[in-house]
């Protein structure tokens, strides 16, 4: 009789033994070293330590081995991702194994972001780099959004976790039952025994945020620059894009632009107009040359540099053109003498 009750206690240590190896095998927190609020860059560094211990090229002829490798693997494959690692925080390894359709529908997007950013021309001639710094609504990175503290669960004492309840109804004077999505857990089934500490249940916190903003050459005034998925961030919902327009400023010498050609206005003397002038341009990249010319210039007349306009986007070593109209400027009054002198000069 002793030994049959000490066969049975054997039994069921065992089996309680075996169930707490199976259950710390499917936590992939425990699997990964890594607690449940770690973040990727966390459980990435920890899966490529495990993964180099247990590589079968390490372990030749280890099942075992073998065996953990893949499951590192598996976790890896899990908690990295946003979506099936939510799907795990609350349902688990069953919930994984369904449909994921069956637990989350398609998201919608969220609304884009819009930012206008002034740039002097000298930047699109050039490139730039800015950092901009903002702050926008984030998922709580400690419960991912759940509001809950993660791995604290319980089934929902309203729909006893189906997800849905029934509303009756009265129409056409009927009485009518609808199923609906439970308010109390969302359609989830489940809710969390504590509230998230860090958002306060809120599910988003605030968060700074910088990004580089790379300005290419040859780029234009009201381009824009897009970073996908930047926009504010909301549970449920795909967040939208942050969209930022470069916005150009007025240059003291260049006056215009047309696509790839730059236009700029130089004032000539009568003199100049005259008998040539000799001119020094400062160009955008601190770059000088000189133009000049020993014929008469008309006022308002065109001078087309080649070669010296905008850089092409994305073929910046190509550049258009520079229009150059020269602006005459006539003595406001003249002597007696010079009026002679005139005179002489045309007669008629």
């Amino acid at each position: 009789m002793i030994k049959n009750i000490s066969f049975s206690l054997l039994s069921i240590l065992t089996i309680i033994l075996i169930i707490n190896i199976n259950c710390e095998n499917e936590d992939y927190y425990k699997l990964l070293g890594v607690s449940r609020d770690a973040t990727t860059k966390e459980i990435k560094k920890a899966f490529r330590s495990l993964s180099l211990k247990y590589h079968p090229d390490r372990n030749p002829g280890d099942k075992k081995a073998h065996d953990l490798y893949l499951k590192i693997n598996r976790a890896h494959e899990v908690l990295t991702d946003p979506e099936l690692r939510e799907i795990y925080d609350i349902y688990g390894e069953e919930g994984l194994n369904q449909e994921e359709d069956d637990l989350f529908e398609e998201k919608e997007r969220g609304p884009n972001a819009k930012i206008d950013v002034a740039v002097d021309l000298s930047d699109l001639y050039n490139g730039a780099t800015r950092t901009l710094e903002f702050e926008k609504n984030i998922i709580c990175p400690k419960c991912r959004g759940t509001g809950g503290k993660i791995g604290r669960t319980k089934r929902c004492p309203v729909c006893r976790g189906k997800g849905t309840t029934y509303q009756t109804i009265e129409m056409l004077g009927m009485e009518m039952q609808m199923e609906q999505e439970c308010e109390k857990c969302g359609g989830k089934g489940v809710i969390f025994s504590e509230v998230c500490p860090h958002c306060k249940g809120r599910k988003i916190v605030r968060e700074k945020k910088k990004i580089t903003l790379e300005i290419e050459k040859g780029m234009e005034n009201g381009q824009k620059i897009v970073f996908k998925g930047e926009s504010e961030q909301s549970p449920g919902i795909l967040p939208g894009d942050l969209i930022v327009t470069l916005k150009q400023e007025k240059h003291n010498f260049f006056k215009k632009r047309k696509r790839n050609d730059l236009y700029a206005d130089i004032d000539l003397s009568l003199k100049e107009a005259l008998f040539g002038y000799n001119k020094k341009i400062t160009h955008l990249d601190g770059r000088e040359f000189y133009i000049e010319s020993n014929k008469i210039t008309q006022p308002d007349e065109i001078r087309i540099v080649t070669g010296e306009g905008m850089p092409v986007h994305k073929f910046p070593s190509q550049k258009g053109d520079l229009y150059i109209e020269f602006k005459v400027n006539l003595p406001k009054s003249l002597s007696k003498k010079e009026k002679e002198l005139v005179q002489e000069i045309f007669p008629e």
